[in-house]
C-alpha cells in the first residue's frame, strides 16, 4: 500500500494542534529476463474455486466456494483455520479498520457495516462443523473429520452471503467503484510451528498468504466493467447479467474492482497486457504509460513479470493505493498528477515485493513496504523523463522525517523509531514515517554503502531464491550480505531497532 507522506504529516500536525488545545491524550525492452511458465510450476498448490453472484444495486453477494487444500506442512492437521476479514467490518466490531482521524473520509455517508453469514460447510462432500474464534470472529476453524497428513489433500466447500459496507476501502463501495477484495475465506499460513492467526489492523497491509491457484466465476450487471486478478477466459451474457470466468495460477490473493463508470485504455509491456481502468482522468494515456514503464523497468532490474495481465485501477480508496496480484488500486482523491504516477510506480513494484516474493506483512512491513518505496527511487533513476531522481527523493524524505520527528518530540516526547509490527504503532503517522520514510532512508543508506551494482545484484538474488514463497528477514539480509561480501546483520539491526540517528 502507498500512503502519501505530505498529506499525512499535515493531517498529523493538525491533530497535534487539537491535542494542545484540548489537552487530550488521544491522538523493455520489456521483460528481457526469462518469464516463468506458471502452469508447470503451480501443479501442487492449494486451489480456490469461487462462484460469485453480485447484486450491484444492493451491494450484496452470494458465493459458493471450494478449496482444494494440500497440507504443505510437516505436521498432521486436525483443524484448518481460515481468515474471515469481512467480520472486522461488521457492526459491533471494535477493531480499527481505518485510522481514527480518517473515519469521515472512509465513510462519506456515515458509518456502514458489512454482513457475512456462512450457510453451509462441507468437507469431502459431507456436512461438517466449524467454530469462529479470534478477535471479532476473524478466524473460522473447520473441523476435519479425518486428520490430514503432510502432502495429503482435502476439499472444503462453503456457501455464504455477504453485504459490502459503504466504505471507501479495500472491501466496500463508494460513489464510483465496488471493491471486492479480502472478502472470501482464505486459509491461514502455517508458519513457525503453527497457523498464523493475526487479525486486521488500520496500519499497513495486515495480510499474509500463500501462493494458490484460482478459478473464479462472477455473475453481475452486464453494464459493469471488471478489473481483476488473473486472466479473463470466458464471458457470457444472459439478459441483464454477465458471467465472467477468470483463472489465475500462482498468486497469493484474488481481487476484483467493478464500475459502470470505467473507461479502459490498454498497452503492451513486452508480453504483458496492461489495462488502465479509470474515470475522470484527463490524461489516461500518461497514467497507462507510467504503468508500462514500471513493469518494463522492474522486470529488467529484478526479474521478469510472469503473468499475462496487469490492471491499474482508479478506485474509491482513501489510503493512496493498494496492491493485489495483477491488480493495483489507485486512490481517486489524489489530485496531483505526479503523486498519482508515483503511486502507480509504487504499487507496481509491489508485484515483486509482496506479489511474487511474499513475507509476513503484519510483522515485517519493512520487507515489502520499505523496499517497494525505495524502488520508486530506482525507477526514476532509470526513467529520466519523469524529472525525478533518487537524490531528490531521498533529500525530500530526509527533510520530511526530520520535520516529523521535531514536531512529534516537541509535543508528545520521544518517539519509538523501531521498525516493528503494524499493530505496534499508536497512530498512522508513526507507522508511515517509520516504515515508509525511515525505511526508504535505510535502503538508501545501504545503496550508498554497497553501491548500485551490489544492491541490484542482491535484489536479483533475493527475488530468484524466494519468488513464489514467503521470505524471512534473514533471506533478505543474507542476499545483501552475499552481494556485498559483508555481514550486514548489524547494519539492519541498528536501523530496525531504532538505534540509528537520522539528521
Amino acid at each position: 500500500m502507498k500512503k502519501l507522506k505530505k498529506s499525512v504529516i499535515l493531517s498529523f500536525i493538525a491533530v497535534l494542534v487539537v491535542f494542545m488545545a484540548i489537552g487530550s491524550a488521544f491522538l523493455f525492452a520489456a521483460c528481457k529476463k526469462k518469464r516463468d511458465n506458471l502452469g508447470s510450476i503451480s501443479q501442487n498448490l492449494t486451489s480456490y474455486n469461487l462462484d460469485i453472484s453480485l447484486d450491484t444495486s444492493s451491494h450484496t453477494a452470494s458465493v459458493k466456494q471450494k478449496v482444494d487444500y494440500i497440507n504443505p506442512t510437516d505436521t498432521v492437521i486436525k483443524k484448518l483455520p481460515f481468515h474471515i476479514y469481512p467480520n472486522f467490518f461488521k457492526e459491533g466490531a471494535t477493531a480499527t479498520i481505518v485510522p481514527n482521524t480518517r473515519v469521515n473520509e472512509a465513510y462519506p455517508n456515515g458509518l456502514s457495516y458489512a454482513q457475512f453469514e456462512i450457510s453451509k460447510v462441507e468437507v469431502g462432500g459431507k456436512a461438517c462443523s466449524g467454530v469462529y474464534s479470534g478477535e471479532h470472529d476473524g478466524i473460522f476453524e473447520v473441523e476435519l473429520p479425518l486428520s490430514l497428513m503432510p502432502d495429503d489433500r482435502v476439499e472444503i466447500a462453503f456457501e455464504y452471503n455477504l453485504a459490502l459496507p459503504n466504505c471507501e476501502h479495500r472491501f466496500g463501495y463508494g460513489a464510483n467503484t465496488i471493491n471486492l477484495n479480502n472478502f472470501y475465506p482464505i486459509v491461514c499460513v502455517y508458519d513457525q510451528g503453527g497457523f498464523n492467526l493475526a487479525g486486521y489492523n488500520a496500519n499497513g497491509d495486515p495480510f499474509y498468504s500463500d501462493m494458490a491457484n484460482y478459478h473464479v466465476s462472477l455473475t453481475t450487471d452486464k453494464n459493469y466493467l471488471v478489473a481483476h486478478t488473473g486472466d479473463l477466459v470466458e464471458e457470457k451474457l444472459s439478459g441483464a447479467n454477465k458471467t465472467s470466468i477468470f483463472t489465475a495460477n500462482m498468486v497469493r490473493d484474488f481481487a476484483l474492482v467493478l464500475s459502470d463508470k470505467f473507461s479502459v485504455v490498454s498497452a503492451k509491456a513486452g508480453e504483458v497486457n496492461v489495462d488502465y481502468f479509470y474515470f475522470n482522468d484527463a490524461d489516461a494515456e500518461a497514467s497507462l504509460n507510467t504503468a508500462v514503464d514500471a513493469i518494463n523497468t522492474f522486470s529488467e532490474l529484478f526479474g521478469g513479470y510472469p503473468y499475462n495481465n496487469f490492471c491499474v485501477v482508479k478506485a474509491d480508496f482513501i489510503q493512496g493505493g493498494m496492491e493485489y496480484p495483477n491488480l493495483v488500486m489507485i486512490a481517486a482523491d489524489i489530485e496531483n498528477a505526479d503523486d498519482y504516477k508515483n503511486v502507480i510506480v509504487h504499487e507496481t513494484a509491489h508485484q515483486w515485493w509482496y506479489g511474487m516474493v511474499g513475507n509476513d506483512e503484519y510483522l515485517y512491513p519493512w520487507m515489502d513496504e520499505s523496499i517497494t518505496d525505495f524502488c520508486c527511487a530506482l525507477f526514476y533513476d532509470e526513467n529520466t523523463g519523469y524529472n525525478l531522481n533518487r537524490k531528490i527523493l531521498i533529500e525530500s524524505d530526509r527533510k520530511n522525517y526530520s520535520l516529523f520527528m521535531s514536531v512529534y518530540e516537541d509535543v508528545l516526547g520521544k518517539l519509538d523509531t523501531s521498525m516493528r509490527a503494524v499493530d505496534k504503532y499508536a497512530t498512522e503517522p508513526e507507522y508511515t514515517y517509520c516504515i515508509y520514510v525511515k525505511g526508504v532512508l535505510m535502503y538508501d543508506s545501504l545503496y550508498s554503502l554497497i553501491g548500485k551494482k551490489a544492491f541490484i545484484n542482491a535484489l536479483n538474488t533475493y527475488f530468484e531464491q524466494n519468488k513464489y514463497t514467503n521470505a524471512k528477514p534473514e533471506n533478505l539480509i543474507n542476499a545483501f550480505s552475499s552481494a556485498s561480501n559483508t555481514d550486514l546483520t548489524n547494519f539492519f539491526n541498528s536501523w530496525l531497532t531504532g538505534k540509528v540517528v537520522i539528521k
